[in-house]
């Protein structure tokens, strides 16, 4: 009796885990979608670099430029929605 109390418990805690980690993730996606359609100031659906760099980046511009390139997966020199948040 005591070791089915303890599975359950276990099973519980492992559901909880999982539902919160699930809406942490759906909460940063939304955040991330947001944070899209603040860069995306011309409302196009992309953002160019001039848009990305419109925006202070707290490390600095040098850093910024690398994470736009990094972002920029097919180099076309704008941003998707699906680039900028590829887990969104």
């Amino acid at each position: 009796m005591k070791a089915l109390k303890t599975a359950i418990a276990i099973v519980f805690t492992m559901s909880l885990l999982a539902s919160y980690s699930f809406a942490q993730g759906q909460g940063r996606g939304l955040r991330c979608q947001q944070r899209f359609a603040e860069f995306d100031t011309n409302k196009d659906g992309n953002v160019t670099l001039s848009e990305f760099m419109a925006v202070d980046h707290p490390r600095g511009e040098d850093q910024a430029k690398a994470m736009f390139k990094v972002k920029d997966t097919d180099n076309d020199g704008q941003l998707t929605q699906a680039e900028f948040c590829p887990r969104a």
